[in-house]
C-alpha cells in the first residue's frame, strides 16, 4: 500500500481578515498612498508569490499591484514595504517561458 502525502492548502484571507489588513494601512495603497475610493479597489498583493506559497498580502491599488507582479517597481517603491530589488525579484512570481514559435 502506498501512502500519498496531501497536497499543501495555500492559505487564503478571509474578507474580515482582509479589512482588518486594510485598515492597518489606512485604506490605502501601500506604494503610492491612495485610497481605495480614489483607484475603485484595493486588491490582496501577495509579498511572496501566491504561486511560490506566499500568504502575507498587502493592499496595492491594481497599477502598483501589476507592477510589483512584474518586478517593475523602483527601490524607492519597495523599500516602503521592506523590500530591496534583489529579494522582490526572489518573490515575484514565476515567469512563464515565451514561445518562439520553434518546435524544435
Amino acid at each position: 500500500m502506498i501512502l500519498r502525502e496531501e497536497p499543501k492548502k495555500k492559505k487564503t484571507i478571509n474578507k474580515s481578515e482582509w479589512e482588518v489588513i486594510k485598515a492597518s494601512h489606512k485604506n490605502r495603497c501601500v506604494i503610492c498612498g491612495k485610497t481605495e475610493k480614489q483607484v475603485g479597489i484595493l486588491e490582496k498583493a501577495h509579498i511572496k508569490a501566491h504561486s511560490k506559497g506566499g500568504s502575507q498580502v498587502l493592499p496595492m491599488c491594481p497599477t502598483h499591484h501589476k507592477m510589483y507582479d512584474q518586478d517593475k517597481l523602483s527601490a524607492t517603491q519597495l523599500k516602503k514595504i521592506g523590500l530591496t530589488k534583489k529579494t522582490s525579484s526572489k518573490l515575484s512570481p514565476k515567469k512563464k517561458k515565451k514561445d518562439t514559435g520553434f518546435w524544435w
